[in-house]
């Protein structure tokens, strides 16, 4: 059995702090999949339903699912079904059981603790990668440090990516300019500008 360690050279970020979430880029039937949120603190792998249409993977594909998924405000999420997929991310490649939901998530894929589990895997938020041993020797596989578009700048989770400078922030500053908050919904929506 092979040791993993993280030491300073695994520092993607250097020492400097950070609040990133750890996202890493995958392939599910040959098509990339960025922001892949490896979260040790969940205990369900999920998918989105937007990503397996955009995959191209026909809903009648999915397995029967009669899961609810609580988040952190205890509301219910009842699954669409669920779906075992091939995942390679560099070289690792591993099979993913998959809970699929219709909800609007910041990630595209979710990797939990027993996923983590069955393919030896040992995140590191503060280095911004994983290791796992394959064969006896270690190996790491970094995180994605361009998640997000600036399209995207939106979704709560780019403000850990948008650069601290002055463009930066004037482009923070202009996308929120552009959103609004629905009451009624509950949710932040962007205003189309005529």
């Amino acid at each position: 059995m092979s040791t993993i360690t993280f030491t300073n050279e695994d520092l993607l970020l250097g020492s400097k702090p950070h609040n990133r979430p750890l996202f890493v880029v995958g392939y599910v039937r040959e098509q990339k999949v960025n922001r892949i949120l490896i979260d040790g603190g969940s205990t369900v792998n999920i998918l989105p339903l937007r990503i397996l249409k955009e995959l191209g993977i026909p809903i009648d594909e999915l397995s029967n699912s009669c899961h609810i998924i609580q988040g952190f405000n205890q509301g219910g999420q009842r699954t669409v079904g669920n779906i075992r997929m091939q995942l390679t991310m560099e070289d690792m490649i591993s099979t993913v059981l998959s809970l699929v939901t219709d909800a609007k998530t910041s990630y595209n894929m979710l990797l939990c603790c027993p996923w983590l589990h069955e393919n030896a895997v040992v995140p590191s938020i503060w280095h911004k990668c994983f290791k796992y041993c394959r064969n006896g020797v270690v190996k790491r596989v970094f995180s994605d440090n361009k998640t997000f578009i600036e399209a995207e700048s939106n979704i709560a989770d780019t403000k850990y990516y948008i650069e601290d400078t002055k463009k930066g922030r004037e482009v923070a500053f202009k996308r929120l300019k552009t959103m609004r908050y629905s009451k009624h919904k509950k949710k932040w929506f962007i205003r189309h500008q005529s």
